[in-house]
Protein backbone atom coordinates (compact mmCIF):
# COMPACT_ATOMS: atom_id res chain seq x y z
CA UNK A 1 0.00 0.00 0.00
CA UNK A 2 1.23 3.46 -0.76
CA UNK A 3 2.04 6.19 2.10
CA UNK A 4 -0.58 8.72 1.58
CA UNK A 5 -0.02 10.75 5.41
CA UNK A 6 2.98 12.91 3.53
CA UNK A 7 0.31 13.85 0.29
CA UNK A 8 -2.27 15.05 3.26
CA UNK A 9 0.06 17.05 5.18
CA UNK A 10 1.78 18.86 1.77
CA UNK A 11 -1.99 19.83 1.28
CA UNK A 12 -2.52 20.90 4.60
CA UNK A 13 0.71 22.70 4.36
CA UNK A 14 -0.38 25.00 1.29
CA UNK A 15 -3.94 25.45 3.18
CA UNK A 16 -1.80 26.97 6.00
CA UNK A 17 0.13 29.53 3.86
CA UNK A 18 -2.76 30.74 2.01
CA UNK A 19 -4.78 31.68 5.22
CA UNK A 20 -1.87 33.22 6.44
CA UNK A 21 -1.44 35.17 3.58
CA UNK A 22 -5.41 36.45 3.45
CA UNK A 23 -4.83 37.06 7.23
CA UNK A 24 -2.08 39.35 6.33
CA UNK A 25 -3.81 41.59 3.46
CA UNK A 26 -7.29 42.01 6.09
CA UNK A 27 -4.90 43.35 8.52
CA UNK A 28 -3.63 45.45 5.89
CA UNK A 29 -6.85 47.11 4.87
CA UNK A 30 -8.30 47.40 8.20
CA UNK A 31 -5.47 49.90 9.35
CA UNK A 32 -5.79 51.90 6.37
CA UNK A 33 -9.02 52.34 6.90
CA UNK A 34 -8.66 53.30 10.61
CA UNK A 35 -6.19 55.83 9.48
CA UNK A 36 -8.09 57.36 7.11
CA UNK A 37 -11.16 57.82 9.38
CA UNK A 38 -8.64 59.15 11.90
CA UNK A 39 -7.35 61.93 9.46
CA UNK A 40 -11.44 63.15 8.73
CA UNK A 41 -12.07 63.56 12.00
CA UNK A 42 -8.34 65.93 12.50
CA UNK A 43 -9.12 69.80 12.72
CA UNK A 44 -7.22 71.01 9.37
CA UNK A 45 -9.00 69.01 6.95
CA UNK A 46 -11.29 70.34 4.52
CA UNK A 47 -14.22 68.91 2.65
CA UNK A 48 -13.99 71.73 0.50
CA UNK A 49 -10.52 70.61 -0.34
CA UNK A 50 -11.38 67.65 -2.54
CA UNK A 51 -14.76 69.16 -4.19
CA UNK A 52 -13.68 70.61 -7.70
CA UNK A 53 -13.34 73.73 -8.78
CA UNK A 54 -16.39 75.78 -10.30
CA UNK A 55 -16.56 79.21 -11.75
CA UNK A 56 -19.63 80.92 -10.51
CA UNK A 57 -21.31 83.01 -13.41
CA UNK A 58 -23.87 85.62 -12.66
CA UNK A 59 -27.15 85.99 -14.06
CA UNK A 60 -26.50 88.71 -17.00
CA UNK A 61 -23.02 86.57 -18.03
CA UNK A 62 -25.62 83.62 -18.47
CA UNK A 63 -25.90 82.81 -22.74
CA UNK A 64 -28.74 83.01 -24.53
CA UNK A 65 -29.55 79.78 -25.28
CA UNK A 66 -28.84 78.70 -21.59
CA UNK A 67 -31.32 81.63 -20.31
CA UNK A 68 -34.67 80.80 -22.39
CA UNK A 69 -35.03 76.73 -24.02
CA UNK A 70 -36.92 76.53 -27.23
CA UNK A 71 -39.11 73.13 -26.08
CA UNK A 72 -40.21 73.23 -30.08
CA UNK A 73 -36.46 73.18 -31.40
CA UNK A 74 -36.51 69.85 -30.33
CA UNK A 75 -39.37 68.80 -32.88
CA UNK A 76 -37.66 71.07 -36.04
CA UNK A 77 -35.89 69.45 -38.67
CA UNK A 78 -32.41 70.28 -37.97
CA UNK A 79 -30.82 72.49 -41.10
CA UNK A 80 -27.69 71.17 -42.87
CA UNK A 81 -25.67 73.55 -45.42
CA UNK A 82 -25.28 72.06 -48.81
CA UNK A 83 -22.50 69.87 -49.54
CA UNK A 84 -19.87 72.00 -51.41
CA UNK A 85 -19.65 71.82 -54.85
CA UNK A 86 -16.78 70.44 -55.82
CA UNK A 87 -13.76 72.42 -57.61
CA UNK A 88 -12.90 71.38 -60.40
CA UNK A 89 -8.53 70.97 -60.70
CA UNK A 90 -6.21 71.02 -63.43
CA UNK A 91 -4.49 68.12 -64.10
CA UNK A 92 -0.74 67.91 -62.73
CA UNK A 93 1.89 69.22 -65.73
CA UNK A 94 4.31 66.60 -66.38
CA UNK A 95 7.69 67.40 -67.79
CA UNK A 96 7.98 65.63 -70.89
CA UNK A 97 11.06 63.28 -70.42
CA UNK A 98 14.09 63.78 -72.74
CA UNK A 99 14.17 60.63 -74.45
CA UNK A 100 17.39 58.85 -73.77
CA UNK A 101 18.97 56.89 -76.84
CA UNK A 102 19.65 53.55 -74.97
CA UNK A 103 23.05 52.01 -75.30
CA UNK A 104 23.11 48.05 -75.92
CA UNK A 105 25.67 46.69 -74.35
CA UNK A 106 28.25 44.71 -76.80
CA UNK A 107 28.22 47.90 -79.51
CA UNK A 108 30.65 50.40 -79.66
CA UNK A 109 29.76 53.66 -78.61
CA UNK A 110 28.41 56.35 -81.60
CA UNK A 111 31.31 58.54 -82.77
CA UNK A 112 31.08 62.18 -81.57
CA UNK A 113 30.52 64.30 -84.15
CA UNK A 114 33.15 66.31 -85.68
CA UNK A 115 32.68 69.89 -86.56
CA UNK A 116 32.46 71.10 -89.74
CA UNK A 117 35.60 72.61 -91.07
CA UNK A 118 35.56 76.37 -91.60
CA UNK A 119 35.39 77.92 -95.26
CA UNK A 120 38.42 79.21 -96.65
CA UNK A 121 38.45 83.01 -96.58
CA UNK A 122 37.60 84.92 -99.58
CA UNK A 123 39.85 86.99 -101.80
CA UNK A 124 38.68 90.47 -101.68
CA UNK A 125 36.84 91.11 -104.77
CA UNK A 126 37.97 94.31 -106.66
CA UNK A 127 35.85 97.00 -106.22
CA UNK A 128 33.73 97.87 -109.13
CA UNK A 129 32.90 101.07 -110.38
CA UNK A 130 29.74 101.93 -111.55
CA UNK A 131 30.14 103.67 -114.91
CA UNK A 132 29.09 107.56 -114.93
CA UNK A 133 25.47 108.51 -115.52
CA UNK A 134 24.33 109.30 -118.91
CA UNK A 135 23.96 113.18 -119.63
CA UNK A 136 20.45 114.28 -119.31
CA UNK A 137 18.96 115.41 -122.61
CA UNK A 138 16.84 117.83 -121.72
CA UNK A 139 14.57 120.46 -123.91
CA UNK A 140 12.89 123.53 -123.86
CA UNK A 141 9.63 123.48 -122.60
CA UNK A 142 6.35 124.93 -124.72
CA UNK A 143 5.58 128.31 -122.92
CA UNK A 144 2.33 130.78 -123.82
CA UNK A 145 2.75 132.39 -127.08
CA UNK A 146 5.25 129.82 -128.51
CA UNK A 147 4.23 128.67 -131.89
CA UNK A 148 4.05 124.70 -133.00
CA UNK A 149 5.76 123.52 -136.46
CA UNK A 150 3.25 121.65 -138.36
CA UNK A 151 3.35 118.11 -138.19
CA UNK A 152 3.08 117.68 -141.93
CA UNK A 153 2.02 120.82 -144.69
CA UNK A 154 -1.55 120.32 -146.23
CA UNK A 155 -5.40 121.44 -146.37
CA UNK A 156 -7.52 121.14 -142.99
CA UNK A 157 -9.59 118.15 -143.43
CA UNK A 158 -11.46 118.70 -140.46
CA UNK A 159 -11.22 121.55 -138.29
CA UNK A 160 -11.26 121.95 -134.28
CA UNK A 161 -14.68 122.75 -132.93
CA UNK A 162 -15.59 122.75 -129.43
CA UNK A 163 -18.67 125.48 -129.48
CA UNK A 164 -20.40 124.66 -132.69
CA UNK A 165 -21.70 121.61 -134.28
CA UNK A 166 -19.82 120.39 -137.51
CA UNK A 167 -20.74 117.81 -140.00
CA UNK A 168 -18.24 114.63 -139.97
CA UNK A 169 -18.49 112.58 -143.39
CA UNK A 170 -17.59 109.30 -141.21
CA UNK A 171 -19.73 109.50 -138.66
CA UNK A 172 -22.72 111.01 -141.49
CA UNK A 173 -23.70 113.09 -138.58
CA UNK A 174 -23.13 116.92 -137.17
CA UNK A 175 -21.21 116.54 -133.88
CA UNK A 176 -18.20 118.64 -131.73
CA UNK A 177 -14.80 117.76 -132.79
CA UNK A 178 -11.44 118.56 -130.10
CA UNK A 179 -8.60 117.66 -132.75
CA UNK A 180 -7.45 119.00 -135.64
CA UNK A 181 -7.03 116.50 -138.83
CA UNK A 182 -4.50 118.01 -141.92
CA UNK A 183 -4.47 116.20 -145.21
CA UNK A 184 -1.37 114.36 -146.29
CA UNK A 185 0.04 111.89 -148.88
CA UNK A 186 0.66 108.57 -147.82
CA UNK A 187 4.13 107.94 -146.54
CA UNK A 188 4.66 111.65 -145.60
CA UNK A 189 7.37 112.12 -143.10
CA UNK A 190 5.80 113.57 -140.08
CA UNK A 191 7.80 115.82 -136.97
CA UNK A 192 7.24 116.60 -133.35
CA UNK A 193 5.92 120.31 -133.24
CA UNK A 194 8.16 120.91 -130.48
CA UNK A 195 10.67 119.47 -127.82
CA UNK A 196 9.53 117.55 -125.40
CA UNK A 197 9.33 113.46 -123.68
CA UNK A 198 7.42 110.90 -125.29
CA UNK A 199 4.76 109.59 -123.10
CA UNK A 200 2.67 107.23 -124.32
CA UNK A 201 2.51 105.15 -127.89
CA UNK A 202 -0.29 103.10 -128.84
CA UNK A 203 -3.22 102.96 -131.16
CA UNK A 204 -7.32 103.18 -131.10
CA UNK A 205 -10.47 103.07 -133.71
CA UNK A 206 -9.87 107.19 -133.46
CA UNK A 207 -6.13 108.80 -134.14
CA UNK A 208 -4.68 104.53 -135.45
CA UNK A 209 -1.23 104.92 -134.37
CA UNK A 210 -0.30 108.05 -131.89
CA UNK A 211 2.33 109.30 -130.31
CA UNK A 212 1.81 111.42 -127.25
CA UNK A 213 4.59 113.87 -126.57
CA UNK A 214 4.42 115.93 -123.24
CA UNK A 215 6.19 119.41 -124.50
CA UNK A 216 5.89 120.62 -120.80
CA UNK A 217 4.20 123.11 -118.48
CA UNK A 218 1.15 121.26 -118.75
CA UNK A 219 1.39 121.24 -122.60
CA UNK A 220 0.62 117.98 -124.62
CA UNK A 221 -0.16 116.95 -127.76
CA UNK A 222 -1.07 113.70 -129.76
CA UNK A 223 0.41 113.03 -132.68
CA UNK A 224 -2.02 110.28 -134.77
CA UNK A 225 -2.77 108.13 -137.93
CA UNK A 226 0.99 106.95 -138.51
CA UNK A 227 2.45 103.88 -140.18
CA UNK A 228 4.17 103.35 -137.35
CA UNK A 229 5.78 104.40 -134.26
CA UNK A 230 8.81 102.43 -134.32
CA UNK A 231 11.17 105.42 -134.63
CA UNK A 232 10.65 106.85 -131.11
CA UNK A 233 10.03 104.81 -127.47
CA UNK A 234 8.47 105.55 -124.26
CA UNK A 235 10.57 108.09 -122.08
CA UNK A 236 12.45 109.39 -125.02
CA UNK A 237 13.03 113.28 -125.48
CA UNK A 238 12.28 114.68 -128.75
CA UNK A 239 13.41 117.99 -130.32
CA UNK A 240 11.46 119.85 -132.23
CA UNK A 241 11.15 119.10 -136.02
CA UNK A 242 12.62 115.06 -134.89
CA UNK A 243 10.90 112.44 -136.86
CA UNK A 244 8.13 110.60 -135.25
CA UNK A 245 7.08 108.55 -138.35
CA UNK A 246 5.33 108.61 -141.90
CA UNK A 247 1.08 109.15 -142.27
CA UNK A 248 -0.36 105.81 -142.45
CA UNK A 249 -3.90 104.24 -143.55
CA UNK A 250 -6.57 106.29 -142.09
CA UNK A 251 -8.48 104.81 -138.74
CA UNK A 252 -12.18 103.75 -138.87
CA UNK A 253 -13.32 107.10 -137.66
CA UNK A 254 -11.42 108.78 -139.76
CA UNK A 255 -11.62 106.57 -143.05
CA UNK A 256 -13.71 109.35 -145.12
CA UNK A 257 -10.91 111.68 -144.76
CA UNK A 258 -8.51 109.98 -146.57
CA UNK A 259 -4.65 110.40 -145.73
CA UNK A 260 -4.28 112.65 -142.86
CA UNK A 261 -2.60 113.34 -139.94
CA UNK A 262 -4.56 113.83 -136.59
CA UNK A 263 -3.40 116.16 -134.17
CA UNK A 264 -4.75 117.17 -130.66
CA UNK A 265 -3.28 119.31 -128.26
CA UNK A 266 -4.31 119.89 -124.44
CA UNK A 267 -3.11 122.18 -121.79
CA UNK A 268 -4.12 120.97 -118.22
CA UNK A 269 -6.05 118.35 -119.72
CA UNK A 270 -8.34 121.03 -121.30
CA UNK A 271 -8.69 120.66 -125.20
CA UNK A 272 -7.02 123.63 -127.35
CA UNK A 273 -7.39 124.60 -130.85
CA UNK A 274 -3.96 123.66 -132.64
CA UNK A 275 -4.75 125.47 -135.24
CA UNK A 276 -4.49 128.79 -133.46
CA UNK A 277 -0.40 127.54 -132.28
CA UNK A 278 0.51 126.42 -135.39
CA UNK A 279 3.06 128.79 -136.90
CA UNK A 280 2.55 130.26 -140.17
CA UNK A 281 3.63 128.02 -143.24
CA UNK A 282 6.81 130.49 -144.24
CA UNK A 283 8.38 129.66 -140.60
Amino acid sequence: MKNTTSGEDSIFKKKGFFIALYSCLGAVAVLALVMTLTNFGQPGFQAEDYEEEAAYVGADQVPPYMAQVDEEAWFRPRQTSPPATPQPTSPPTRSTPTPQVPMHPGLPDPEPTQPSPEPPPVPPTAEVVAPPPAPVVNFTPFEEGSRLLWPVYGDIAMRFSMDALIYDPTLVQFRTNDDLRISAESGTQVQAGAGGRVMAIGRNVVRGNYVKIDHGNGWIATYGQLADTKLVREGDVVQAGQLLGTVGAPSLFGSMHGYHVNLRVTRDDVAVDPYALLASRGN
